[in-house]
């Protein structure tokens, strides 16, 4: 990631079969993320991923990249998740999911949410708690929707950098409209990076 690189985290199930009612709007959304420019982080490739890479991939031109933060391999083992292709890079984190979740989120300028569950809302607290990122969330489309609804009326000061809404490309304004120009990104980290060529 270069200093100048904006990128957008879209996060939801890995799970296909949930995924599947969620494929055009994931789509959508990752096509207006690389017309506008900016680089893309997500999952390694499945379920709401597969649908956001295939629509940001549809796009060409495009300036930005997309980017796997991925945990140690013996944790996606365990539960069964796989790098599928599509990526331009790899961050191999070699954290836990919770702490990668983490991790991916610190390393993106915002969040849109397709979908997902308590994984998906440990990614959602630390983007509002912690960094401060503009979070949009698909309405009615999962667990991480619901619970996010319902701690807004606990912590209402969220409500700034939040929006639900059932429209993509509401989601993707929102988020657009609260981007930097450009952002430094430290690279102190333990992360391990690999590069592979656009595969498509």
């Amino acid at each position: 990631m270069t200093d100048t690189d904006v990128q957008v985290f879209v996060s939801g199930t890995w799970r296909n079969d949930k995924a599947a009612r969620y494929a055009e709007a994931a789509a959508n959304v990752g096509a207006l993320i690389a017309e506008a420019g900016y680089s893309l982080a997500c999952g390694p490739g499945t379920g709401i991923a597969r649908h956001v890479i295939d629509g940001f991939r549809s796009v060409s031109p495009r300036a930005g990249v997309v980017r796997y933060y991925l945990p140690a391999e013996s944790h996606m083992v365990a539960v069964g998740e796989e790098i599928q292709d599509g990526y331009d890079e790899i961050i191999q984190t070699n954290l836990d999911y919770p702490m990668r979740n983490v991790y991916q989120v610190g390393k993106s300028h915002g969040l849109i949410v397709i979908s997902g569950g308590d994984g998906t809302l440990e990614e959602i607290l630390p983007a509002l708690i912690d960094y401060r990122l503009p979070v949009a969330v698909l309405k009615d489309s999962g667990q991480a929707s619901a619970g996010l609804e319902a701690l807004l009326d606990v912590f209402p000061l969220w409500r700034a950098n939040v929006c639900i809404a059932n429209d993509p490309g509401e989601l993707v304004q929102f988020v657009f409209e609260r981007l930097p120009a450009s952002s430094p990104v430290s690279d102190a980290t333990k992360a391990t990076r690999v590069v592979k060529s656009s595969t498509a």
